[in-house]
């Protein structure tokens, strides 16, 4: 790997830990603001759904950088993504109902959506030198360093001064991700996967294991809890105040830190059997959210033993969704089929999560039973289709 190139990956990394200060300090607290402004529990699905919005963007942003094949075009989605991101987080302190702040975390998804499946392509090439799953596992711990960072920042601000000094304070390193990015783009301008593509969208040779891989991720994405509604249900419960609900968003983020790189480095291990991680971890998370009530009886000792553990596992979960989820598709995948197969992924992950949230933002009204079923049923049908990639 050549210097230049290496500094290139270390940037892109320093920009996801400065966005992720941003986008996941706000999404920490993000159900528990919502609830702050008297939104009903199916405003948290709202602004969870904004995955929907942000992962089906990705495929967007994917087919037109495809088709344009031009790295001015994948430099340009990055660099306006972390822009909107860094802009509608802050204006979350004027956010005068709860309408308004679901549609500023629905604009930040917009951002994300945009950036992410043309970022990947450029991390994909850069990270050649020190394997892919090493690669995209250090990039991540470098991003969960900001995703904790986030919500401590966000709870300690909350605890002295309230919500808006919280999403204010939040406009630094928002600006610094944004610096950071249009100094990586000017430093490796031209994307030799990309200037080597035709220009052209084509579903064709994406090939049976992408596709099998792409329906686990259906089920996995069915199953798996959005923060958003664990937030949210954790406010509604009284199970937790809004600082240890950033807390505990803590705990899973810098879980999610800690175990990326020995996720990447299991997978350039054993590959695709690395991916039952994912199901295991998602589903052992959700069976203490939805017993929380149950759990809450017990004890305050007992019920932030569970919430902080679930917290965790969630955490491992989500560090899979970034690493090896993300290699994988490059490791199913050709240089050339890689954008558009990143985002079909964004749109069928998102689509399915955001179907799932609704799901569990219902089902949790009616039936601690019914969650518990629903949950065990996606999650095993998405461990049995990772065992036929």
């Amino acid at each position: 790997m050549c210097k230049r190139v290496l500094i290139v990956f270390i940037l892109l990394g320093l920009v996801s830990l400065t966005a992720d200060i941003v986008y996941e300090g706000a999404r920490s607290v993000g159900g528990a603001y919502v609830k702050e402004l008297e939104g009903p529990p199916v405003a948290s699905a709202i602004a969870s759904a904004g995955d929907f919005l942000g992962y089906g963007l990705r495929f967007a942003s994917a087919a037109i950088a495809s088709y344009l094949a031009s790295s001015a075009t994948f430099w340009g989605f990055t660099v306006l993504g972390y822009a909107i991101t860094a802009t509608a987080i802050p204006l979350l302190s004027y956010a005068g109902s709860w309408q308004t702040a679901t549609a500023l975390y629905l604009a930040e998804r917009v951002g994300k959506g945009l950036r992410t499946p043309v970022r990947d392509v450029i991390l994909a090439e850069v990270s050649e030198g020190v394997g892919r799953g090493k690669g995209f596992g250090i990039h991540e711990l470098m991003d969960q360093l900001g995703a904790v960072a986030g919500p401590l920042l966000v709870a300690t601000m909350i605890s002295l001064y309230g919500f808006k000094a919280a999403f204010l304070v939040l406009l630094a390193p928002g600006v610094a991700s944004i610096a950071l990015v249009i100094v990586a783009a000017l430093l490796y301008p031209r994307l030799k996967s990309v200037e080597l593509s035709k220009p052209k969208i084509s579903f064709r040779g994406l090939g049976r294991g992408f596709y099998i891989f792409i329906l686990a991720t259906v089920f996995l994405s069915l199953g798996y809890v959005h923060w958003m509604n664990i937030s949210y249900f954790l406010k509604h419960w009284n199970a937790l105040r809004d600082a240890e609900i950033a807390l505990a968003y803590t705990v899973a983020m810098l879980t999610d830190a800690i175990v990326a790189v020995p996720i990447g480095a299991l997978y350039d291990k054993v590959k695709f059997k690395a991916l039952y991680l994912a199901p295991v971890t998602a589903l052992l998370a959700t069976l203490p959210f939805v017993y929380t009530p149950s759990i809450a009886s017990l004890g305050g000792v007992a019920l932030r033993a569970a919430v902080y553990t679930m917290a965790g596992l969630w955490g491992i979960t989500m560090g899979c969704f970034e690493t090896i989820m993300r290699a994988s598709i490059a490791d199913i995948l050709p240089p050339e089929k890689r954008a558009i197969g990143y985002g079909v992924y964004g749109l069928v992950y998102g689509v399915t999560w955001a179907l799932g949230n609704f799901s569990y933002a219902y089902i949790l009204t009616v039936s601690q039973y019914i969650a518990t079923v629903y949950a065990i049923s996606t999650l095993t049908l998405s461990a049995i289709l990772i065992s036929r990639i």
